[in-house]
């Protein structure tokens, strides 16, 4: 087991992490690769924008994040557990961010973060099965898409107290707006991914095969995407490796390249090279790279995210805080457990 401080730092720089790629992706997210390197040359986008803004993927990572805590510490100060329903609420508390224009008097929370009042292209799926009444759950799909709408969000979960929960609570949160097993168990995979680099300091391979063998049983195509991936990226760092994993439009392929690019570029000094290339492609180049940050974030902690990239982008306090507060339930050290308590 990692020390605690380390893991509170791998937390920061997983969330963190996560949205520079997510950053990073925005400006090409619907390109294809020829149109994105007649944009921006010949090696493609290498740095966000000098206002680097988060995408819905980092919008509903946040959410998920304070979902999450809201319901570790009603749990922790004797409530029921509770964590689908209050995900349920938080996320549609994210789809209020969407609707309204500003934050309404008396909002608290992510709710009182103005800057989250922006639509970022987020996905119809998350949006329409937020608008129903009953979400859904892994033995009653409200839908039958595997989007990557569910992994991209799903990193927060990895701080869960053990491996397992992690991959339950990131298949369950998925599956209330996904219903197709691609779309929930892919985020399941992510989540314990996170907590095995992250948690107990596994090393990224190693952690990678684990996840492997855990999904097979749940979903052959997102254990077969992270197989590939791992092949793949024993033969170097290829363009063509990533299309032969897809364009990462659906959950399972989505983290088959981002575990791909992270995989290619493991070291701490290669969190932009790792970034770089899982944006520029031809596919959900946000989601793609959100994810690959997030990995090396997770498994290095914020000394590898580059301090020009952290300085322009949105929100970078709140995502730190929200990460904080995460790393922090996981090891037992003391947060505000007061700012989750009483959120609806």
């Amino acid at each position: 087991m990692s020390p605690p401080s380390t893991v509170v730092d791998r937390a920061i720089g997983c969330l963190l992490g996560g949205a520079l790629g997510d950053s990073l992706g925005v400006p090409v997210e619907f390109q294809q690769l020829d149109d994105i390197l007649g944009e921006y040359g010949r090696n493609g986008i290498t740095d966000p924008p000098p206002q680097a803004l988060l995408g819905d993927s980092t919008q509903m990572t946040l959410f998920t994040g304070e979902g999450y805590l809201q319901a570790w510490t009603t749990g922790n100060s004797g409530g029921g557990w509770r964590p689908v329903e209050f995900a349920a609420s938080a996320y549609r508390r994210w789809l209020l961010t969407q609707q309204d224009t500003r934050p309404q008097a008396g909002a608290t929370g992510l709710l009182a973060e103005t800057e989250l009042y922006s639509n970022r292209s987020p996905g119809l799926t998350s949006l329409r099965a937020l608008g129903e009444k009953v979400l859904g759950s892994p033995g009653r799909p409200c839908n039958s898409s595997k989007g990557c709408g569910g992994v991209d969000r799903s990193a927060p979960l990895g701080f869960a107290p053990t491996a397992e929960m992690a991959y339950t609570l990131g298949c369950e949160f998925a599956a209330l707006t996904h219903g197709g097993t691609g779309g929930w168990v892919s985020a399941g995979a992510y989540s314990m991914l996170v907590h095995l680099i992250a948690v107990q300091g596994r090393r990224l391979q190693s952690a990678v095969d684990q996840v492997t063998g855990r999904v097979l049983r749940d979903d052959p195509e997102t254990a077969q995407g992270l197989s590939e991936a791992s092949a793949l990226s024993g033969e170097g760092a290829r363009v063509e490796h990533i299309e032969r994993l897809g364009q990462g439009w659906i959950g399972p392929e989505a983290l088959a390249i981002g575990t791909y690019c992270a995989l290619t570029r493991p070291k701490p000094d290669q969190f932009a090279d790792a970034v770089r290339l899982a944006t520029n492609h031809s596919g959900h180049s946000d989601s793609t790279a959100a994810i690959t940050g997030g990995v090396l974030g997770a498994r290095h902690g914020t000394a590898v995210l580059p301090r020009s990239w952290l300085g322009r982008l949105e929100l970078a306090d709140v995502i730190e805080r929200i990460g904080h507060d995460l790393g922090a339930s996981n090891t037992g050290e003391s947060f505000n457990e007061r700012r989750y308590l009483g959120l609806s």
